[in-house]
């Protein structure tokens, strides 16, 4: 054994014992073939058939996800696009999110949301970066049905 190879295994121990004594990597690191990610922000989704758009303001807390407090209407609704998504939201406009719970696991993201009219839905899928989420989304009146989310850049 050379002394360069007897240091980089020592260097490799020493990494690895700072990384347990400080809890490891951020569990949003999951898969470490991705990229460290975050659902922090404001996300805009359209559903694929343009019937629904859900504005949603994320607060991440280690994996866990909630609603931004004080989020204001126009960026934390649900819309309704036309009479389908009219059925599908119950009213002819956005009715607000009251409450959001979920999880972020990079790259799976889960969440349920509530809306004023008491209507929940949940939303499961995957990020595929940094500001592209895609998954399917379903509720007392939704089927299950694909929205893709994009991250907006003011929040």
């Amino acid at each position: 054994m050379t002394l360069h190879s007897i240091i980089r295994q020592l260097s490799t121990l020493v990494v690895a014992g700072v990384l347990a004594a400080c809890g490891g990597p951020a569990p949003t690191d999951g898969d470490p073939n991705l990229p460290a990610q975050s659902a922090n922000g404001y996300w805009v989704g359209i559903e694929q058939a343009g019937a629904l758009h859900l504005h949603i303001v994320f607060v991440q807390t280690g994996t866990a996800l909630s609603l931004q407090p004080s989020c204001v209407a126009d960026r934390c609704a649900l819309y309704p696009f036309n009479a389908t998504g009219l059925t599908f939201v119950g009213s002819d406009l956005p009715v607000v999110l009251t409450a959001v719970t979920g999880s972020f696991t990079n790259p799976t993201i889960t969440f349920s949301f509530t809306l004023s009219n008491n209507r929940r839905f949940t939303f499961t899928g995957r990020m595929a970066d940094d500001k592209l989420m895609t998954g399917k989304i379903s509720g007392p009146t939704l089927p299950e049905t694909t929205i893709t989310f994009e991250k907006r850049s003011t929040t």
